[in-house]
């Protein structure tokens, strides 16, 4: 479900004027399935899924990954998710590579740890990890310092809309084919849904997988009685798209928070 969704899931945001999106028709599912780390933080975890699809493309060749690029030895620039040759051309890709995941709150884009927000992320990227090669390329190995590089990214994830918002955010650069799902706060769970709704936890490591592809998936229960200090990704019974459940008082960061019996 890894591997395939980052072959099919839709992008989050699309081409940038920084970098175009990578083009994914290149990438490749291994014969053989590789052994990941689900217990990592989901970009590692992710970065090693795509380095796995890399290494099985016939059509280009990861010459690098997670390079960083060094003024000396105590001072680093930046560091480029993957350093690939396109076989069929010979071009150098420097591709970037981003999961993210943001719930909608009036203007705001916050993460579910909202120390992370959509603009920020985006004027990072594009600012200074899309612009490494173009700023630092003199830091690059030396087989790699005179050649031209095409710098390319894939960001996936969702965007969440409040399940009572009459419209959906659309902050630049989204891309409109993303996709898309609703957040609601643990307290507003019984103005929407039944009591008898069945709520199933999506792990984190799941998180960037559609819908579609985790209809088999055996995923564990979750109940909005229980006790919530963040945010959880649940796949709802009737419902076609993934929901966040934020605590009472998200988007603040505060105590735990515990939904109040009738």
């Amino acid at each position: 479900m890894l591997l395939q969704s980052l072959i099919d899931a839709p992008l989050l945001i699309g081409n940038l004027p920084e970098a175009p999106s990578f083009l994914r028709s290149r990438l490749s599912l291994p014969e053989e399935l590789p052994r990941l780390n689900v217990q990592q933080k989901l970009g590692h975890l992710y970065e090693d899924a795509l380095a796995a699809l890399l290494v099985a493309s016939p059509a280009v060749d990861l010459l690098a990954k997670n390079l960083q690029l060094q003024k000396d030895s105590h001072s680093t620039v930046g560091e480029l998710d993957f350093l690939l040759r396109d076989l069929s051309s010979g071009q150098l890709i420097h591709l970037e590579l981003a999961t993210k995941f943001y719930l909608a709150v009036g203007d705001e884009l916050p993460g579910p740890d909202v120390r992370d927000n959509y603009f920020n992320k985006l004027a990072r990227l594009r600012d200074h990890q899309l612009t490494l090669v173009k700023n630092h390329q003199a830091l690059l190995p030396d087989e790699f310092r005179e050649e031209s590089i095409l710098t390319q990214q894939l960001i996936y994830g969702c965007l969440f809309d409040h399940i009572d918002s009459p419209v959906l955010a659309e902050p630049e650069f989204l891309n409109p084919g993303c996709r898309r799902g609703k957040w609601l706060r643990v307290d507003e769970v019984p103005e929407h849904f039944p009591v008898e709704t069945e709520f199933h936890m999506i792990p984190k490591a799941l998180w960037p997988v559609p819908l579609e592809l985790l209809a088999e998936a055996t995923l564990e229960k979750w109940s909005p009685e229980e006790t919530l200090e963040r945010c959880v990704m649940v796949r709802i019974d009737g419902c076609e798209e993934p929901y966040f459940i934020a605590p009472i008082s998200y988007p603040l960061r505060s105590e735990i928070t515990k939904v109040p019996s009738n």
